[in-house]
């Protein structure tokens, strides 16, 4: 858009009082809040017989729908990136061959799968960073052209129980067990293009449980693997977490019972496991330190044994809060923005007999939030919907003095947005938390200004990912430009330092006499497909 300036115009800025540059936050934005996440579980046989389930539970209103289908009895889940679909392993009850399903997150309906023969690992499950594969324990599944690359990441003796991916989606980290004569634990590294095997980290007398669990840290140097057992006999175990550095192979373990699988938070600094109730001594009803037999048949875990929700310093490798689940099994998920911890949790005898339910955690002291009954079947473990950038959206006033910047077009799918980073080409920049903005400039020219949102999720244009699915998925449309030429006729040019009182800007006369023509060129940085 082209605007001229005539002489009254230019007449009426002849004399202007000096000011510093500065910023100025406009009134709050109209509300452009988004919708809540959504933490899905899997309900492998749900009330009905041989019917499993997709529980998916509001985070801001505890609802909870389900979505039934008789297709596979499910064990894992994870979000696509953008949110849109639910993925779910598990396995054809009737010939115990493994499944991959994609289910639409709105409904939980099935949209496709594939599957494979008998005898293959059906819990192992990781997306990767881009949303283009998916690694189970026993293919890869191209989620684009759905077609699927069978392999066996721990060869014929083995089968994988758990797998992670990097956070630059490189590699595929499988957990395989091995005795050869004494029991190994061996972390299998494979390129996720290819297949081809990269490399192995050994970890020798141990041997991971049925429902281990790993997650890598978002800066990819540390993978955590809850349920593995460290020999310490011929028939004795003691149950551990490993912290394994990606780099140098070298691990170290914290004795704790994990049940079932682990989450890292978003800054990479905690792990969150369920464990037999860390500092008391639990009567089992069984013997000390029952080794599981490693190819899947574990020791039954008596009803009297319930376990806690604790956070792992995962720097000193120290539990540094717990707090009792009042159940058999938990799975835990962290939230994209790392303020909450949510446990899918389930009892076999409950006061009702078996039940159900996903709890909600305050991260930093694990306080109970709120309880959500689910079903009447156990859950199986927790995938929670990444936080989607915010659609940045950037429009410019005429430049007057001082020119008001206008981001309230932009919008945000999952909460608010929190955040609203400036930066006005003239070496100023400031930080709001409102979407308008005012900014005079000192010098005639052309300045290009530049507007970065940050979602109430913490999510901007950076991932972060760990190793199971994306929690935040940030994107260059939290960034928009929009360019501002100002004449010299509107530019506040400062005074010499230590100058004290009014200034006058005096305009020459060739401008008095011709005008001064303005041109602003404005840029909207367009959203991702199907915004």
């Amino acid at each position: 858009m082209m605007r001229r300036i005539g002489t009254a115009a230019a007449l009426a800025v002849l004399a202007v009082l000096a000011v510093t540059p500065a910023a100025t936050a406009a009134a709050p934005p109209p509300d452009d809040t988004g919708r809540s996440w959504e933490v899905a579980g899997m309900l492998p046989f749900a009330s009905q017989g041989d019917i499993s389930a997709l529980a998916m539970m509001n985070t801001g209103s505890g609802a909870v729908r389900q979505a039934q289908f008789p297709d596979y009895f499910a064990f894992n889940a994870a979000y696509s990136p953008d949110a849109r679909t639910v993925y779910g392993t598990g396995y054809v009850w009737d010939s115990l061959g493994a499944v991959f399903a994609a289910h639409d997150a709105a409904t939980g309906d099935i949209l496709w799968q594939v599957r494979t023969d008998e005898g293959q690992s059906g819990r192992a499950l990781a997306v990767s960073p881009d949303g283009s594969v998916a690694m189970t324990g026993w293919a890869a599944v191209d989620l684009v052209t759905h077609e699927v690359e069978t392999f066996s990441p721990c060869g014929d003796d083995s089968i994988p129980y758990a797998v992670a991916i990097s956070p630059d989606g490189s590699t595929a980290w499988h957990t395989c067990s091995f005795d050869d004569p004494t029991p190994n634990l061996e972390l299998r590294a494979y390129d996720v293009d290819t297949l081809a095997p990269v490399e192995t980290i050994r970890i020798p007398g141990h041997y991971p449980g049925v429902a281990q669990g790993i997650e890598i840290t978002p800066d990819g140097s540390t993978a955590m693997i809850s349920r593995s057992y460290q020999a310490t006999g011929e028939h004795t175990s003691i149950p551990v977490v490993l912290r394994v550095d990606l780099t140098t192979g070298t691990y170290a373990t914290l004795e704790l019972d994990t049940r079932n699988t682990i989450s890292i938070s978003p800054d990479g600094t905690h792990a969150y496991v369920a464990a037999s109730n860390p500092g008391s001594a639990l009567d089992t009803g069984v013997d000390e330190d029952p080794p599981p037999d490693h190819r899947g048949d574990e020791a039954p875990i008596p009803a009297a044994v319930t376990v806690a929700l604790c956070a792992i310093d995962i720097a000193t490798l120290t539990v540094t809060v717990s707090v009792p689940l009042n159940a058999v099994h938990a799975d835990p998920a962290v939230s994209p923005d790392g303020a909450h911890v949510y446990a899918a949790t389930w009892d076999l005898d409950g006061p009702a007999g078996a039940r159900s339910g996903i709890s909600t955690h305050e991260t930093a002291s694990l306080a109970r939030l709120r309880d959500t009954p689910v079903a009447d079947r156990s859950i199986r473990t927790l995938a929670i919907t990444p936080d989607q950038a915010p659609i940045a959206r950037l429009t410019a006033s005429e430049p007057n003095s001082p020119v008001t910047f206008d981001a309230s077009a932009s919008t945000v799918e999952f909460g608010t947005i929190s955040e609203y980073a400036w930066d006005f080409g003239d070496g100023a920049s400031t930080v709001t938390t409102t979407p308008t903005v005012e900014h005079e400039y000192a010098e005639p020219g052309e300045f290009t200004a530049t507007v970065r949102l940050t979602s109430s999720g913490g999510t901007s244009t950076e991932d972060v990912y760990t190793g199971k699915q994306l929690l935040r998925n940030g994107d260059a449309s939290a960034v928009a430009t929009v360019t501002v030429t100002v004449p010299a006729a509107v530019s506040t040019k400062l005074p010499p330092t230590g100058f004290q009182g009014a200034w006058v800007a005096i305009v020459g006369f060739g401008m008095l006499v011709a005008g001064v023509t303005a041109v602003t060129r404005r840029r909207v940085q367009h959203g991702r497909e199907g915004a």
